[in-house]
Formats: structure tokens, sequence, C-alpha cells
């Protein structure tokens, strides 16, 4: 009895610890607000793409509006053997842009259509985000601002899910921008462990030595990610810029959500730094240690669940205060009290899951 009080104290203190530093961490990153604009860059745009046809006159509309200032910009679209005739909307356009279309002609999924596109990029610099999101007009001059220091490799640009009024989109979309966030914390802290492919920069040099790890189905940013960390320790940046933030459309569904979480979480045991895999196995001990307290339906079992509970929501309050703003979110402390119990839930079970079951993306069924 006493060496579980002990446990859920020590539990307590180590998560809300973590998550204080993480907020640090947050608050440590510079905001970068000038821009160099006496420079110009060579930038190739990379957007890889299966099964887009609704959303690619989004985007498309959104590279209209982008500020080029003085930089010389290509697109490159790689067709990801779409089956929804996406690939037209690419072949007909006749707008200003210079978009390039290129076909994947053996199938490797999107790792291999990053490749591709790798190929034919004319560009110093490569931007890349994906074909579901919508770039702000800003967003060249605030990604391309840290390449104005020659070390910087690789920029991780932010992103989110579309405002919505929806609870259950809501709460998603909170959880996401936590990730968001702790990524850059852990960019700040040096031990990088997070990116989103959805708004990526980085030199073309990067690329010539670059591992994204072909036997693992996904993950091509963070293994991109590792790859500049190999490469150079100091050569990582976080754009922490509102006019950087990438917008794209959040889980519709239950399922949805699952799959994506699922696909995120296959690639947990293949960080290089070691530590960023014991934080994750961390995390989901603390989750599994409330989920049973609660359901061992104790007095002593009940009290501790509920414990953790209280610290958990303390601790992320005081983590999503932070980062909340930058992201122009409310009611972060609603969202987090009424959304604790999916959380609790879907952070004990999907890790473990994750590296057993197969999940569904763009049509295709991946371990």
């Amino acid at each position: 009895m006493i060496l579980f009080i002990g446990i859920v104290i020590a539990a307590g203190v180590a998560y809300y610890s973590l998550l204080e530093k993480y907020g640090a961490l947050w608050n440590g990153i510079d905001e970068t607000i000038d821009y160099a604009e006496d420079e110009s860059f060579s930038v190739s745009i990379l957007i890889p793409f299966r099964n887009e046809v609704n959303n690619l006159p989004k985007l498309i509309q959104s590279l209209e509006n982008l500020d080029f200032v003085e930089h010389s910009v290509e697109i490159i679209l790689v067709n990801d053997y779409s089956t929804d005739g996406g690939e037209l909307v690419i072949s007909e356009y006749s707008g200003p842009l210079d978009i390039r279309l290129v076909h994947q002609t053996k199938d490797g999924g999107k790792k291999a259509a990053i490749r591709l596109g790798w190929q034919v990029c004319q560009g110093d610099i490569i931007l890349q985000t994906d074909a579901d999101c919508e770039v702000p007009v800003y967003w060249l001059r605030a990604m391309l601002e840290v390449f104005s220091d020659n070390i910087v490799n690789l920029a991780c640009g932010p992103v989110q899910f579309r405002h919505s009024t929806n609870f259950w989109k809501q709460i998603v979309a909170l959880d996401f921008e936590a990730l968001i966030a702790i990524g850059a914390a852990h960019i700040q802290w040096g031990k990088p462990m997070i990116c989103n492919a959805a708004n990526l920069g980085y030199r073309k040099r990067l690329i010539v030595d670059v591992d994204l790890n072909d036997s693992a189905a996904s993950g091509d940013d963070v293994f991109l990610l590792q790859s500049a960390f190999r490469q150079s320790r100091e050569s990582i940046r976080f754009v922490k810029n509102n006019e950087a933030i990438v917008k794209t459309e959040g889980p519709s569904s239950l399922e949805v959500f699952w799959n994506q979480r699922l696909r995120w979480a296959s690639k947990n045991g293949d960080y290089d730094i070691k530590q960023n895999t014991w934080i994750l196995v961390s995390l989901w001990v603390y989750n599994v240690l409330v989920l049973c307290s609660l359901l061992s339906f104790t007095a002593v079992g009940t009290t501790a669940g509920a414990f953790l509970v209280l610290i958990k929501v303390l601790a992320e309050d005081a983590f999503y205060s932070k980062f909340a703003p930058f992201f122009d979110r409310k009611l972060w402390f609603t969202n987090i009290l009424l959304g604790q119990t999916f959380h609790i839930v879907y952070m004990a079970i999907l890790p473990p899951l994750s590296q057993v079951l197969k999940y569904k993306w763009k049509g295709r069924k991946l371990r």
C-alpha cells in the first residue's frame, strides 16, 4: 500500500515537472518577426499527394495568394497513384503559378513520392507541405527567415487544424496543437522528437545523406528530423511565427483519428534519442496507472486515480496556457477538463496497439 502511494506521488510529480519543462522550453523559443527582405532564395515547394481531388483547389488558391517577394519559386506536385482524378486538377491548371506535375511510376508510398520530388527540385531550399493544407499569405518569408543563418538545415513550422465549433474537433485540435508545441519544445531542448510534414523547410544539401527509414511505412518527417540531427545538432529550428501556421483539416471521425494516431505512434520505437522513447513510455505508464487505479473500484485506487487526474489537469492547463495564445485557442481549460476521459483512454491503449495493428491511410492498409 505504501509502495503504491509512493509510486502515485512520484508519477504525479514527474508528470507535472515534465509539462512544466515543456512550457518553459516553449517560452524560450524566440518568435521570428524580423525578415531579411534583401535576401532572395531559390525555393522548391514540394507537395506529394494521393486522392486529394477535393482539397487541391483550396491548396492551389492559397499558393496563388502567397507573397513571393523576390524569391525564385517553383512548385512540384508528385502524384502518388491517385485514383480520384486529382491529378487532372493539376494537369489542367492554367493559372499564374509555375507548377510541375510528376507521376510516381513505381509503388513505394509517400516516401517514394518525396524522393521522386527531390530528384526534380531545383531550389536550394525545399518547402514541403501536404495537399490537404492551406498555406498563409506570408508563409514563404516566415519559413525562409531562419535560413538567413547558414547553419540551419531544417525548419519545422507550426500546423493547426482549422477552427471548428464542434466539441469533438475542438478537443482533437487542442491535442494536436499540444503535439506541435511538444515537438517545438524538444527542438529547443536539443532532443528533437517530432515534427509535421505539413510544414517543413530544409536545404537541398540535407537530403544528400538522408535516411528516411524505408522499412517503416510512415514517418518521413520524423526520420528527416533525425537525419538533420545526426548531421548537425545545431541545424534545426522551430519557426515560432503566426504567419507560418499552415492550416489543415482535422480527423472527421473517430475511425480517421484512430488510424491517424496509429500511424504516428507506430514510430515510437524508432527514435535515435532513447530518452525520447522513455519519455513516451513514461507518459503511457502514467495514463495506464490512472486508468487502472480508477477501474480498481477500491477506496485507495479511486483516490489515487482522482489525484493523478487532478495533477494531469493542472499540469496540462499550465502548459497549454503557454502555447494556446499562439494558436489563438480559446477555452482550452474547458476542453482539457471535458476531454480527460477520452484522452486518458486513448493514451493508455493506443501506444501498444500501434506496434502490432495495421492502419489505413489514403486507401492503403499499412503497418
